[in-house]
């Protein structure tokens, strides 16, 4: 027997049924015989059936003394225990089981509704069967006849033992046995005795398991033995073993018999006996009223309500997590003529229904129990609002109202119905207000910034991690920040290098675009011609020279000014090139000094970092040792800058005394070249128009930073042939940069996927999930921002590239990068290049609007910030932004049910909105009774398919009488329950009627029931 301290409410819930309780007048083997000591031990042992123990069935054979004995009792007070008594008759068909060595016959029961009197049962059925037994062939030569009475079958049962040898008298029982097993009836006597005016729809039949498995599945019996269990409503074992419950239930099933199997003690012997079949000895748990309809009910949602073992999983919940299952509901004032509010309801654990007419208080009740379980969803509530209940000035009126949940712990949390949201305290519910869902489910993806639908979809899968997984963060939203965090370093980088990329590429883009190869060829030309005039006119003038200084060798004076001039020329580039040098070492020793003080910083910082580390990890790790050790030898840094300030110092002494020594030299110069002159002025002159010459060739060659000279053209020239292949070599590294983003983008995609993980599996696994085509799956999705890259474009030059690149997401089947890389690189292509491949080539710059510029309008195309990681879901085939609001709710709603981790009671306020009656039933449903196997689940509805179909455990009735909110509950096997539900949902039977009349004049219909 169960030990389970759980108790559900009287009126629904889980307990045991034991429905095959013989009394002492039935078997005198276990019991001791049908003496008033027998039956007081009998008596006192039904009174101590575990509570759990909440009905039986009193088993005679053909007679009711027992269960009429026992009624008494409880007329006098004793048996209160026993939330029923069920009267059962049992019988021995004239179909044999066993085997071919020990063949018995099959036993029929028959449960009788126990509000019919014990008198019509006697009257009706016992007595309509003595014209219907038959004896047993064997004994039919002894010719006995009679009433069938309890003295008349112990009279019978005695002359088949008087037939026998007396050597073999010992097998035999008693003779009232003897003559119960060998007087029978057929199935079909009893069938038509109980399908008659007193009996139909008030009596179940019930065949004995072990009997009906010992009839032979031979080509003769094979038909008989299906006809028999077929005909039954159950069947009857009693199990030593209850863990083979299941395996024998789905042998029932696959063999096309009636599989609803219970395990009842079959009792032969006391409670305290250490038999298997004894009383007390049941674990036949059903979620059900105990009452006839509720057996009824129970039988006919078998999988959902019938339980063989030690605990109902539901059960079991409780138990282990009392804490997140609410038990009552109490909402009322204390004080008088406040009468609004004023009932307490005890709440099923499992699936409960909440129905009423509108404005009868249906969200009124779930708002009640959403704020005393503190939700965070206040602000949306449908009835405790400031539009509503809340309004001044009637929240005057609200102050005095409170709602109380008591939990299965027997912890208590009341508050008043005009209280806020507590910040500081957890979150006892999860509640989908209708408000709520109606606005997250027309959120547009495409328009808003923020998806809240999608947010909420991403709190759901975050249950599915796990609390180490979560690295102390709260939400996924922050953990996936945290696990992108270190990939989001790698992409910054990347994007500054891409960043110096574009750079160039525009540069060289600007270059090609002002620096023609024609006009640059004309200029070479012309200057080419300049250069050979100048070196013409160098070579008059040298000669002239040559001329001058060959008929002036006897000269010895104007011989030494000469020699000296050209001493003086020497010394003078020799003191050019050391100033130079100098320069040059200043300006490097400059730069050391300067990146010393860098990596000086550098270093400061990484200490900083360090220390900032390992003060993070003693937080974590109390009496840790360092983790990081960074050392910085200030002295070594000390000696290395004060050597290179020295350097910087010598440098510049050496630099100012190379001055003074150019100054003094070019004093020298200046006077030898004023000798020269006064000594030769014709030579003088000759040697000034040769030096002119000179500069002028010089300035016409020039170098390859002057691109107005002949070297700087021809460098020009160079450039130019080379730069359409420079620019696609920078192209190739612009793509292949964007690639290496790519990369980091999918490094972050596994991180995303690593979370997703968990949740993926689940909606791959879950056929609930899997009937309404969710899938799961992590990807790099193109943002709508992808729309403003095109808009940089100038409309009147770019008309068809602007459309190609609007579309570019419709031209990619996802994300990857074989199919996005050639894309973009065509994208810098027809950039370049407005028509057909191999047409001139256009500065990219002068495609964009003035507004813009180059740079920036290729770092946003190239930088992929317009792509996501995000998590994708499809429903039907669909992506989530191509969802009606009615399937963005059903999928809202199924997230909740199915694939939300948690256990606290979830709250739904008519999640049937928008949805057909067929999506309802063959999606909403198995998800709701998948939620309540795991949480409690309540739920406001106006769908007999949620409340009917979906075999609610509990249904609460809520209405408006006289300004008074009242409410009524039960489960639907309880006719009062039934009745209003029928009104409310059904909309009266009569309506109900009507339509089930107008759909069976369909022949092809009424043959699918």
């Amino acid at each position: 027997m169960a030990e389970s301290a759980v108790k559900e409410p009287r009126g629904t819930g889980w307990r045991i049924w034991d429905l095959h309780v013989h009394t002492p007048a039935s078997i005198v083997q276990g019991y001791g015989g049908d003496t008033d000591e027998a039956w007081a031990r009998f008596i006192d042992d039904l009174e101590e059936l575990p509570e759990d123990v909440s009905v039986i069935g009193i088993n005679d054979y053909w007679f009711l003394d027992g269960y009429k004995r026992i009624i008494a009792e409880r007329n006098n007070g004793r048996l209160q225990n026993l939330d029923a008594v069920f009267p059962v008759v049992e019988m021995r068909l004239d179909q044999f089981g066993g085997t071919e060595g020990n063949l018995s016959r099959v036993n029929l029961h028959v449960i009788f509704d126990p509000a019919i009197e014990v008198e019509v049962i006697e009257a009706q059925f016992l007595n309509a069967l003595n014209s219907q037994a038959r004896l047993s062939p064997s004994y039919q030569q002894l010719g006995w006849k009679g009433v069938i009475t309890r003295d008349s079958l112990a009279d019978f049962g005695q002359r088949i033992k008087q037939s026998v040898p007396q050597d073999r008298i010992n097998q035999y029982g008693t003779d009232l046995e003897e003559g119960f097993n060998n007087l029978n009836v057929s199935l079909a006597a009893v069938q038509s005795i109980l399908s008659g005016p007193y009996f139909q729809g008030k009596a179940l039949l019930g065949i004995g398991k072990t009997e009906w498995a010992g009839i032979k599945w031979t080509d003769q019996s094979i038909a008989a033995k299906k006809t028999v269990i077929n005909s039954a409503d159950l069947v009857f074992t009693a199990f030593s073993d209850v863990t083979r419950w299941t395996k024998d239930v789905s042998l029932l099933r696959d063999n096309n018999v009636t599989h609803k199997l219970l395990d009842c003690s079959d009792a032969h012997h006391f409670s305290n006996s250490s038999q298997d079949m004894r009383l007390g000895k049941c674990q036949t748990w059903m979620n059900t009223s105990p009452t006839f309809a509720g057996l009824t009910y129970a039988l006919r949602e078998f999988d959902r309500r019938v339980f063989v073992g030690l605990e109902p999983p539901a059960l079991a919940r409780v138990r282990k997590n009392p804490e997140r299952f609410i038990s009552s509901v109490t909402v009322g004032s204390n004080k008088q003529n406040y009468n609004l509010f004023d009932y307490s309801i005890p709440l099923n654990a499992g699936f409960v229904a909440v129905v009423g007419n509108k404005g009868q208080g249906k969200s009124a009740l779930l708002d009640c129990i959403a704020l005393a379980g503190n939700s965070s969803r206040n602000k949306e509530f449908a009835f405790l609002n400031t539009s509503r209940f809340l309004r001044t000035p009637s929240a005057k009126i609200a102050e005095e109202y409170s709602s109380e949940l008591e939990w299965a712990n027997a912890a208590v949390r009341r508050v008043k119905l005009t209280d806020e949201h507590d910040r500081s305290a957890p979150v006892y519910v999860e509640y989908l207000p209708q408000k709520f869902v109606e606005r997250v489910c027309n959120i547009d993806p495409t328009v808003d910034e923020v998806d809240e639908f999608e947010s909420e979809l991403r709190a759901v899968l975050f249950t599915h991690i796990s609390e180490e997984q979560r690295s102390g963060e709260k939400t996924f939203d922050d953990l996936l920040s945290q696990k992108k965090r270190v990939t989001q370093e790698t992409i910054d980088r990347l994007r500054e290098e891409l960043g110096e990329l574009v750079s160039s590429y525009t540069s060289l883009a600007n270059f090609r675009a002002e620096n023609l190869a024609t006009d640059v060829d004309g200029r070479l030309a012309l200057k080419e011609e300049e250069v050979q005039a100048a070196t013409t006119a160098l070579d008059v003038e040298r000669e002239r020279l040559e001329q001058i200084d060959s008929e002036s060798n006897g000269n010895l004076h104007l011989s030494n000014l000469k020699q000296r001039a050209e001493v003086l020329a020497s010394q003078g580039s020799s003191l050019a090139q050391q100033r130079t040098e100098n320069e040059q070492s200043q300006a490097q020793a400059q730069q050391n000094l300067a990146q010393l003080e860098v990596i000086a910083q550098r270093a400061a910082s990484l200490h900083e970092d360090a220390t900032a580390l390992n003060t993070q990890i003693s937080a974590l790790v109390p009496d840790a040792e360092p983790y990081i050790s960074v050392d910085i030898h200030a002295a070594r840094y000390e000696a290395w800058r004060s050597a290179a300030e020295n350097q910087v110092t010598a440098l510049q002494n050496g630099h100012e005394e190379l001055l003074r020594k150019i100054e003094i030299h070019e004093e020298e110069r200046g006077k030898n070249d004023d000798e020269l002159a006064v000594a030769d002025s014709v030579r003088e002159r000759v040697r000034q128009r040769m030096l002119q010459a000179q500069e002028r060739l010089a300035s016409l060659i020039g170098d390859e930073g002057d691109q107005e000279s002949l070297t700087g053209l021809k460098e020009l020239r160079l450039r130019i042939s080379e730069a359409p292949a420079d620019m696609d070599r920078l192209r190739e590294a612009l793509i292949e940069k964007s690639g290496q983003i790519h990369s980091a983008l999918n490094a972050q995609l596994a991180a995303v996927e690593s979370l997703y993980a968990p949740a993926s599996l689940f909606i791959e696994t879950s056929d609930v999930v899997r009937n309404v085509g969710l899938e799961f799956n992590a990807e790099l999705r193109i943002l709508p921002s992808w729309r403003n890259i095109p808009n940089s474009l100038d409309g009147r030059k770019n008309s068809e590239y602007i459309d190609w690149l609007a579309d570019l997401p419709q031209h990619l089947e996802d994300a990857d990068w074989e199919m996005l890389g050639p894309i973009l690189q065509e994208a810098l292509i027809r950039l370049e290049q407005p028509g057909s491949p191999g047409e001139p080539f256009r500065n990219p710059a002068t495609a964009l609007r003035t507004n813009a510029t180059l740079r920036e309008f290729m770092i946003s195309m190239l930088d992929l910030s317009w792509l996501e990681v995000r998590f994708g879901l499809t429903g039907d085939g669909r992506p989530l932004s191509q969802l009606s609001p009615g399937q963005r709710g059903l999928l809202l709603a199924l997230f909740y049910l199915v694939v939300d981790r948690r256990t606290t009671p979830l709250l739904l306020d008519q999640p049937e909105e928008n949805l057909d009656n067929e999506t309802i039933a063959s999606k909403l449903v198995p998800a709701l009774h998948e939620a309540a196997g795991r949480r409690q689940t309540i739920v406001v509805t106006h769908n007999a398919n949620l409340a009917v179909v979906g075999d609610a455990d509990q249904i609460i009735h809520c209405q408006l009488r006289e300004d008074q909110f009242t409410v009524s509950t039960g489960s639907i096997a309880d006719l009062d329950v039934a009745k209003f539900a029928l009104n409310v949902l059904e909309g009266t039977k009569p309506a109900f009627d009507n339509r089930r009349d107008k759909y069976e004049a369909f022949p092809e219909l009424a043959l699918q029931r």
